[in-house]
């Protein structure tokens, strides 16, 4: 019916434009202009055409807001933002794509909410919220078949990831360029101080100051997609509470899992595939391995480690040590929280460590977490047989890279 009119309404507008320019043309053929009466006659046609270019443009608007419905309300290649949303999943829901899906209902085999993006900053906006992050073994690690999600009494301490421990910056383009440092030189007393130093000596005034120097070596690192994909039931993404609690609970963590994973790989590649870039550096046990991993990230690094990532294995390994003398354990014990700072430095558990072999380093000062944009979640049908099955495809990505400015400030630690 929408159509008809719109028809109808088009060749109204032609039909008249075609009266007046009728008679203008009579009067040019004439070689005169327009009388009066032709004139009013114009102006009335003019004034008609206009009141139908309005009718029709009220037409083009309802079928832009019908066409906005069947695809699930906005562009998918633009995400919008909810800018006072408290999370995820609050953004989910309060977003155009979501609600405008609602109003529809889920009917069609090829629908869409488009991205809803919560912020560059949603790592600390998560965390004011109360939501906690834990590490499996990898992006591709197997995930738990019902989802398990404990009811929130109260702020909960965000478990410390590799994430939070690198320097954090904000990136706009898909690539970053930067300079990786591979060595520095220092002149002291006209003698050449090779180390990770730049520590420049004291001198008289004026005499010649000593001078550092810093090796650089120009590299870039490729802003990647990060994502996670979860299967959900129509009834679920129907129910706006549920679907919010489930996108902070469920799929916002297989996110940060992959995103450890990632992070990891990057730390790990960057500082232990160099050719001089750090050596395995041994010890009697665990403790004397930490222990000579921060010395070594101080003297070849010039940096001081701030943190350890360790197996699970190994930390109860550790945790579990007790005195040969007293048969004291020397953290904590059964009823107690074992110490998480060995060596003065913080331990980060996480299952992306190599066993037998923590990771030490200065990660704050040695490498670099660059985020573009923030998280961005989706859902649609249009996956596999889902419409068939009433089932719904939830996805969530960010956009992140990672650069190893020092790969001398990490250090591999086997006994």
């Amino acid at each position: 019916m929408t159509k008809s009119a719109k028809d109808y309404l088009e060749s109204e507008v032609n039909r008249i434009v075609g009266q007046a320019r009728a008679i203008t043309r009579t009067a040019e053929d004439e070689n005169r202009g327009l009388n009066d009466e032709e004139r009013k006659s114009v102006e009335k046609l003019i004034d008609e055409s206009n009141g139908l270019k309005g009718r029709l443009a009220d037409i083009e608007d309802n079928e832009k807001l019908m066409d906005a419905l069947e695809t699930g309300g906005i562009d998918r290649g633009t995400p919008t933002v909810a800018p006072d949303a408290t999370s995820m999943g609050d953004a989910f829901v309060r977003s155009d794509g979501y609600k405008n899906l609602m109003a529809r209902g889920l009917k069609g085999n090829a629908w869409s909410t488009g991205p809803v993006e919560f912020g560059n900053e949603y790592g600390r906006k998560l965390t004011d919220a109360g939501l906690s992050v834990v590490s499996i073994a990898g992006a591709g690690g197997s995930l738990p078949l019902q989802p398990q999600v404990a009811p929130m009494l109260g702020p909960v301490e965000d478990k410390l990831t590799i994430a939070s421990l690198l320097g954090q910056g904000t990136a706009t383009q898909n690539s970053i360029v930067y300079l990786e440092e591979t060595s520095t030189t220092t002149l002291l007393g006209g003698q050449p101080y090779s180390g990770m130093s730049s520590a420049a000596s004291t001198t008289a005034e004026g005499a010649a100051k000593p001078v550092v120097f810093v090796d650089f070596t120009k590299r870039s690192a490729s802003v990647e997609k990060i994502a996670a994909f979860l299967p959900i039931a129509d009834e679920m993404l129907e129910d706006e509470p549920q679907i919010s609690s489930y996108i902070n609970s469920r799929l916002v963590l297989f996110v940060r899992q992959a995103e450890e994973a990632y992070v990891f790989s990057k730390i790990y590649t960057g500082a232990m595939s160099q050719a001089d870039a750090s050596t395995d550096i041994g010890g009697s046990n665990l403790f004397d391995a930490v222990a000579a991993g921060i010395l070594k990230v101080s003297t070849a690094g010039g940096l001081d480690a701030d943190a350890v990532l360790i197996h699970p294995v190994d930390f109860w390994t550790m945790a579990t040590t007790k005195s040969a003398s007293s048969g004291d354990y020397f953290s904590g014990g059964p009823y107690a929280s074992p110490a998480r700072s060995p060596w003065g430095i913080t331990a980060v558990i996480t299952r992306e460590a190599p066993q037998g072999a923590p990771v030490v380093g200065a990660f704050r000062d040695g490498a670099t977490l660059w985020r573009k944009g923030g998280l961005t979640v989706e859902a649609s049908n249009s996956h596999s047989d889902y419409f068939r099955k009433d089932l719904t495809a939830l996805r969530a990505e960010e956009r992140i890279a990672v650069t190893v400015q020092r790969p001398k400030a990490f250090c591999k630690c086997v006994i």
